[in-house]
């Protein structure tokens, strides 16, 4: 038999309603009225809190400059060569990581490795949609899965996967990029289940979901984006954003946290021909910049 029978489908739903209940007062809202961020003074994590930062980077100058940054602050640093999209590489520095007595280990795993193909479906190359699944999927994964077990044996630690809007909407010419991002959605919840499952609920997975941000990898492929009700994010409200998420443990947070009605609740009344209303309704518009020989293009997006 595939399914329990009507009798036992009820009884299990009722349960299931007095826990979720008693989950929500006793537990869930006790928690978010004293929410108070974790301290992670001589923890491992790739941001500004007292903490040991490790950097992974297919930069070298780029990294070793914020390196230098860091440790002229004050803070300490460790800067690791790498091309996430290759796995030996990325379990290289795992194992650099671990053996390294003044580092030891990570609590805290921060992905935001990626890159932005923009174009038509049919007019982006195999190249393109390749790169970005190395990159901005299989980066993911690779560095998740060099780290994870470390994680899971102490069953301590934090996954932190930076997504987007693009996680719930797609978009036009975003075939490569936004796909990928629903991928890492699919990834950080379906391995939310696997942890859970192995009852490993002291490894926490955080999923940032941002609007655009004021990045060199939005300013250097289009011009800044407009919208109706959305302005494009200042890096440093981003960073500030995501360092409280990460110290809250939330499961997911959106930036700004109106996106979260927008990317659920909204998309359930959209139809077929409302659609394109709705599209308008929020109006976001940029100009693509293709380089071709030297020479800008733009392509209006409306």
């Amino acid at each position: 038999m595939a399914c329990e029978k009507l009798h036992q489908q009820i009884l299990i739903i009722l349960k299931f309603a007095l826990q979720y209940i008693l989950c929500i007062l006793f537990r869930d809202l006790p928690r978010m009225i004293t929410m108070r961020r974790k301290s992670i003074t001589n923890q491992k994590i790739a941001l500004e809190e007292n903490a040991i930062v490790c950097i992974l980077d297919i930069n070298q100058e780029e990294g070793i400059r914020t390196v230098s940054q860091i440790i002229e602050s004050g803070g300490r640093a460790h800067f690791f060569p790498c091309n996430v999209a290759k796995s030996d590489e990325v379990k290289l520095c795992a194992q650099q990581i671990f053996s390294n007595t003044k580092i030891g280990g990570i609590d805290i795993l921060v992905c935001n490795a990626s890159i932005l193909r923009i174009g038509k479906f049919i007019d982006l190359d195999d190249k393109d949609y390749q790169d970005t699944v190395n990159v901005n999927i299989l980066g993911y994964i690779y560095t998740m899965r060099a780290f994870l077990p470390h994680m899971m044996n102490r069953n301590q630690g934090q996954i932190v996967a930076i997504g987007s809007i693009c996680s719930h909407y797609g978009d036009y010419l975003g075939t490569a990029y936004c796909t990928a991002k629903f991928a890492i959605r699919g990834l950080m919840e379906t391995l939310q289940m696997e942890l859970y499952e192995e009852k490993k609920n002291g490894v926490v997975l955080t999923t940032i979901y941002p609007y655009f941000v004021d990045t060199a990898l939005i300013s250097n492929n289009m011009t800044e984006p407009f919208s109706t009700f959305y302005d494009v994010i200042p890096l440093d409200k981003c960073v500030e954003e995501i360092l409280d998420a990460i110290l809250k443990e939330r499961m997911y947070h959106f930036i700004p946290q109106s996106l979260a009605f927008l990317c659920n609740a909204a998309k359930w009344y959209t139809t077929k021909y409302s659609m394109p209303y709705i599209r308008r309704l929020f109006n976001c518009r940029y100009q693509i910049l293709n380089k071709t020989e030297g020479n800008e293009i733009q392509v209006n997006v409306k």
